[in-house]
Order: C-alpha cells, then structure tokens, then sequence
C-alpha cells in the first residue's frame, strides 16, 4: 500500500509539475527555447527527486513540485532576461560594425588617393623641379620605377620572411616617412644639376638624384604592399568602392595640384604619404580595421599545400601579372606620346590643368559605369565591364594620331586613354585583393607579383615612347606604329588573361553572400563554444568540402578530422553534416 500511496504521489506531482511548465512557458513566451528548455529540465528533475522521495507521502512531494517549478519561472525569467541583453548587445554590435566598415572604406579610399596622387605630382608634372629640371626627374622617374620593380619581386621572392614585418607599425610609418624624403630632395636635384657649376654641386646634384629615385621606389613598394594587405580584407563591392574613391580623388587632388607654384607644390606632394599613412591607420582604428591591418591578422606566408590550390594561385597570378604589363605598356606609351604632342600644342603652362580636368571628368564618368556594372544582379557584369574597358583602352591607343591628321585638341583622346587605365586599375584591384582574400597564406607573394607585372609594363612603355621622341623624327609614321603596337598589346590582354581566367577570379571574391554565411558559421560556432580549430573545419565541411581536402588543407591526419568533426557534432547537437548546414542556416549573422 505504501508504494501504491507513493506511486500515486509521484504521479500527480508529475502532473502537476507538467501544469506548472505550462504556466512558466506562458509567462515567458517571448523568452525563445531558453526558458523552456530549463522547466523541462526542472520537471525531469523533480519527477526523479519524487520517485527517489516516495515514502515520504504526496503532500510532502506537491509542495516540492510546486516549489520547483516557482524556481523554474525565476530561472527562466533570469534566462529570457539574459537573453535578450544578448541579443539588444549583438544587434547594437552588428550596427556599429556597419557603421566602423562604412567609416574604414571611406578613409582607406582616401588614403589610397592620396598615395596614388603622389606618384603624378611627383614624377609626372614640372612644378617641383620647373622646366630646366624636366631631365633630372626623368631620371629620378626611371630610377624609381627600376627600384620599385625590384622591391616588388624582392617581396614575392621572399614573402615568408616579409610577411612578418611588412605590416608591422614601425615599418608603415617608415615607408611614409621615406617617401617624404625622397619628395624633398627632388629641389636638392634639380637645382644641383646644369653645366658650369662646381663639381661638389655636380656630385650633390647626381646623390640626390639618385637618393630620390632609390628611396621613392622601395618605399613606395612597401608602402603599396601594406595596402594590398589591407584592402584585401574587405568584399569585393567593398574593394571597388575603396579603389573608385582612390583614382577619383588621385585626378581631383593632381587637378588642384596643378594650381600650385614650386614651394606650394612640393610641400603638397610631401604631405601626401604622411596624409595617406595617417588616414590609413585611422581607419584601422576601427574593429574592422585592426583586424585587418593587424600583423597577428596575416598568417605565415606559404603556398597553399593542395595542388590544385597551388596550381590555380600560380595560374591566376601570371595571367593577372601579364595582362597588367600589357596594359601598362600601352598606357605609358600612349601617354609618353600624348603629353608631347600636348605640349607642343598647348604648351606646358596650361596642359598639366587641362589634362587633369579633362580626364577627372571622364573618368568619374567611367567609373560609375564601371561600379554600375559590377552592381548588376548577374554573372555577366564581370564580363561586359572587362570588355567595356578593355575596349577603351583600344580606342585611346588608336586615337594616338588623330591630333597630327586632325586640328583637334590632344586632351579629348588622351582623356579617353587616362580614364578607361583609370577603371582597368579599379577591376584589377578587385581581382587582386578578391584572390589574395581566397589565399591568405600567399596574398604578399600574390600581390607583390601583380603589382611587378604593373610596374615592369610602364617602364617598357615609358622607354618605347622616349625612343621615338627623342631618337626618331616623331612624325605621323611613327605615331601611327606606336597607336598599332598600343592597340595589339590591349588586345592581347583578352588572350592572357581570357573571360575564362575572369570567371574563376569572379568566383573567388569575397561576395557579401559568402560573407553572410561565413558570419552566420562564426556565430554558430561562438554559440556552442567551438575551438578555433573545430570552427575552421566547421566552415569547411558546411561549404561541402570532403574530409580528404581538409585533411590536406590543413595537414592534419584522418583521425584528427574525424575526431573534431564528432566533437563538433556533440557540441552542435546534431548527428550529420546535413542537420549540421541546416542548423547554420536558420541562423542569424
């Protein structure tokens, strides 16, 4: 009988324990599953604790269930509480982290500008060094470019080494801090050199000048891989934007610049670097920003351990490389050749303004056709943009001998040539900075390889247009072989790096699509108390890689994979890698 009395007990405790969850579910609704998963928990809890209490009779077991589950409405108050200052904390977070991203790309695209602004106002204009300096800075121009070319392939030769102090705060400021320099000693050049002066002053004039090109050129490489690092962090619409807002204000500041006598000129070119290191770490002040600047924020460099990974990198590299120094050879050549017939037009006074104005309005123009293009909702957008520039960039080499034939002004057809160069380098920073985010592991040797192939094209153009100024009669002859040679490098650059190559470099960009689940896959991870470890092959089992690649991947053994991998599932409370996707899925980046 005292069982029977106990059982019956324990039995309407249970029933009225299970009336009590049912009153705490309703108080808490708006509390998710925390709550209720707790006075399923209080319930089980007391149904045990009656059962192993029954002989001390069902009063005794009714005031403990019914104390109980008051806890359990306390408990799953508190939680529901808890809860919800979570979730006002991560959506409070996910806001600011929009706002310090908007803010980044904004004063990264600024600083990039006034980086890139430096390179004309410092070696494609007269009003530092005036006209009886024309030949000192171009020396200094080729010196430097020599250099920077050097340094770049220095950099990718030894990416392991330098990956670990190119982004290091001492040696960012450095870099800005020696391109300065090398701006205040083009006056210390050009006023040293001349026939008749002393031969100290001849011996100053040749160490400056060849300090100015020397100094420009690695730092200005260090500089610009500092950059790479940087931008390669961001989306792909992220990196346009960043790279739009740079070459904009690179024509705008050059076109201001132009104003400007010797003194002001050369103190607004020094500022430059100094400006564009401070805006730069600025933005890097931000949560987004120090993740990404961060020398902990770039991994060790190596090439990535999968063959295919490796032979995909290497492929994508010297194509981007190549098509980069074909455009860059007809670039400089065309504008070798566009700036002296220019100037013999218009003369010097005037062009460098003209010019500037000229291709700022045409290139706003084109590149908000470009970034409207990549904003398409299609797979093509990559494709028409590629072709809309590269036929451009056609046309501007072509035009070359309309001004000898037609009595027309040189800005027209040379602004053509400027602007369409202008969105080639915005789409290449994209394609850059999208695989260096895909192969983190190797993005200084990526980066450093492209930008060589950028660098080594200007200097095959630059001497092929000083050739046929200086060492032919630069009659319409030889424009006209120059506009051929101009326009078949551009198309060749449709056979190196073919729609093919474009498609693949497409598909690695950082989209906000895959970033969206990447962020969804981090806070399902954060969540379940993942590892860091457990959260990496989390990632890529859920985008379908198999265990074999991630073994490889990661060079880790079958074993460990499978051993993370059912952790992983313990800790996730699911049984498959489906439910696993699944559990992603519903979840809220």
């Amino acid at each position: 009988m005292g069982e029977k009395s106990s059982t019956k007990a324990a039995t309407r405790g249970s029933k009225e324990a299970r009336e009590s969850k049912q009153q705490a579910g309703a108080q808490v609704a708006g509390s998710e599953e925390a709550a209720a998963e707790n006075v399923r928990e209080i319930k089980q809890g007391t149904a045990v604790e009656s059962g192993g209490k029954s002989k001390k009779g069902g009063a005794q077991a009714r005031s403990q269930k019914a104390s109980s589950a008051r806890g359990g409405d306390a408990e799953g108050g508190r939680a529901a509480t808890a809860r919800d200052r979570v979730t006002r904390s991560l959506a409070s977070g996910g806001a600011q982290a929009k706002e310090a991203l908007g803010q980044t790309e904004a004063l990264t695209g600024i600083a990039l500008g006034c980086f890139l602004a430096w390179v004309p106002m410092t070696f494609q204009s007269l009003n530092i060094v005036g006209d009886a300096g024309e030949p000192v800075l171009d020396t200094v121009y080729l010196v430097s470019i020599l250099a920077l070319l050097a340094t770049q392939v220095f950099i990718s030769v030894r990416h392991a080494r330098c990956g670990r102090w190119i982004a290091r705060r001492p040696v960012r400021a450095g870099a800005a801090t020696v391109m300065t320099l090398s701006t205040l000693l083009l006056p210390l050049a050009a006023g040293s050199a001349g026939d008749g002066l002393p031969l100290g002053s001849f011996a100053l004039g040749a160490f400056a000048t060849g300090a100015a090109g020397v100094l420009s050129g690695v730092s200005s490489g260090i500089f610009l891989a500092q950059f790479g690092i940087l931008v390669s962090k961001f989306s792909a619409k992220a990196t346009a934007a960043i790279a739009a807002i740079g070459y904009i204000l690179m024509l705008a500041l050059f076109c201001v610049y132009s104003f400007f006598g010797p003194l002001e000129s050369c103190l607004f070119a020094t500022s430059m670097p100094v400006v564009s290191a401070f805006l730069r770490d600025l933005g890097a002040s931000t949560a987004k920003g120090k993740a990404a600047i961060s020398k902990q924020a770039l991994p060790p460099q190596a090439l990535p351990n999968n063959a295919d990974d490796r032979r995909n990198l290497n492929h994508l590299t010297a194509t981007l490389a190549l098509s980069a120094a074909l455009i860059g050879c007809a670039n400089e050549l065309a504008r070798t050749l566009y700036i002296q017939m220019g100037i013999a037009g218009s003369g010097s006074g005037n062009y460098a303004l003209i010019q500037a104005g000229g291709t700022l309005i045409v290139g706003l123009g084109a590149t908000v056709i470009m970034l409207a293009l990549v904003s398409m909702k299609t797979p093509k957008a990559p494709e028409y943009c590629y072709r809309i520039v590269l036929l451009f960039l056609v046309l501007g080499s072509l035009l070359l001998p309309t001004p000898l034939i037609y009595p027309i002004d040189v800005v027209a057809p040379y602004a053509i040539n400027a602007a369409s160069f202008q969105c080639f380098g915005i789409m290449a920073w994209v394609l850059i900075c999208g695989t260096c985010h895909q192969y983190p592991t190797a993005s200084v040797r990526t980066f450093s390889l492209v930008r060589a192939g950028w660098t080594l094209g200007p200097i095959v153009g630059l001497l092929m247009g000083r050739f046929v100024v200086h060492y032919t009669p630069f009659d319409l002859p030889e424009v006209f072989a120059c506009a051929l040679i101009g326009g078949v490098f551009a198309m060749l650059t449709t056979m190196t790096f073919t729609e093919r190559d474009l498609a693949f470099a497409v598909n690695l960009l950082p989209t906000d699509k895959k970033r969206r689940f990447t962020d969804k896959c981090l806070a399902v991870a954060t969540r379940c108390g993942l590892s860091e470890r457990e959260t990496e092959i989390m990632t890529l089992f859920a985008k379908g890689r198999n265990l074999a690649y991630i073994q490889e991947r990661l060079c880790l053994s079958k074993s460990t994979v499978s051993t993370h991998r059912q952790h992983i599932y313990q800790k996730l409370g699911v049984h498959s890698s489906q439910e696993m996707i699944d559990l992603i899925q519903e979840e809220k980046a």
